[in-house]
């Protein structure tokens, strides 16, 4: 257990120093942050024109009010902000380092490989306009639909919101551990983004076999929508016990997964 204790310490503070780094990188190059940041402030407003039309014509989808809407689409755009800022970059770069061997020098390093590929670098520019028009969307909305904003509504969300980080950290890692066999992940980074797209609009648009699917079998719905679905109150005895189940289930799966992957690893000097 003293042994668990330290090595968690030793990786907490690790991830601080490759945080460090990541901001004196983009402070080095602050051209690059701050085209980054335009970049995704004018992708957010894009985004945003789907809530805008739901406000315009004041309708519901399957009974979800344009208020509620409102919380999915904050919460789909907080959980974008967590996905760029801390996954993105290093879940597209495993296949370069399977590629070009750098994944060799992270090996001989005295900490967790899958560690150090999935979190070695952090992005500052892109997540500051996506939590921050999230936050404010996710609030708006608490006020207009008058829910009581108690300390047991504001912690079970930001506990639904780890427990949702989790499960995307698994769903969206494994499928690039494939490019131990391919190589080269292209094909699978779009077939990501075209099922994270899925999470644009509610769950409750898509039909229920899709829903079930997005759920427990996949669970892309489950990331963007599990927070929402808590804070308007939708949240069944199954879909609770869920929330504390998936992202276990999730993360054994995609660490069983990443084992088996490096046992067929062919080094490049090999």
């Amino acid at each position: 257990m003293e042994y668990s204790l330290k090595e968690v310490q030793k990786h907490w503070r690790m991830f601080g120093i490759f945080a460090k780094n990541s901001l004196i990188g983009y402070m080095e190059y602050r051209a690059n942050f701050y085209s980054s940041l335009c970049m995704e402030i004018v992708f957010l407003f894009s985004k945003l024109i789907y809530i805008l039309f739901v406000f315009q014509l004041g309708i519901e989808i399957n009974g979800i009010s344009p208020d509620e809407m409102l919380i999915f689409t904050g919460t789909y755009t907080i959980m974008i902000a967590i996905y760029t800022g801390l996954f993105m970059d290093n879940f597209y770069g495993l296949s370069g380092h399977i590629r070009n061997g750098t994944l060799d020098m992270y090996m001989t390093k005295p900490l967790s490989l899958q560690f150090m590929i999935s979190l070695r670098h952090v992005n500052f520019a892109l997540p500051i306009p996506n939590l921050i028009a999230g936050i404010t969307m996710v609030v708006m909305a608490w006020q207009r639909l008058v829910i009581e904003p108690s300390f047991i509504h504001i912690a079970g969300y930001i506990g639904v919101i780890l427990s949702s980080t989790i499960v995307m950290y698994s769903v969206l890692l494994l499928p690039q551990i494939l490019s131990f066999w391919t190589v080269k992940s292209g094909s699978i980074t779009e077939m990501l983004d075209k099922c994270w797209d899925l999470n644009n609009m509610p769950m409750y648009i898509y039909p229920q076999w899709l829903r079930r699917m997005g759920l427990y079998v996949v669970p892309i719905l489950f990331i963007t929508n599990m927070p929402s679905v808590y804070m308007i109150e939708r949240l069944d005895t199954l879909l609770t016990v869920w929330i504390m189940a998936a992202p276990v289930l999730s993360f054994v799966a995609v660490r069983l997964f990443w084992k088996m992957a490096l046992k067929r690893y062919a080094s490049a000097s090999s």
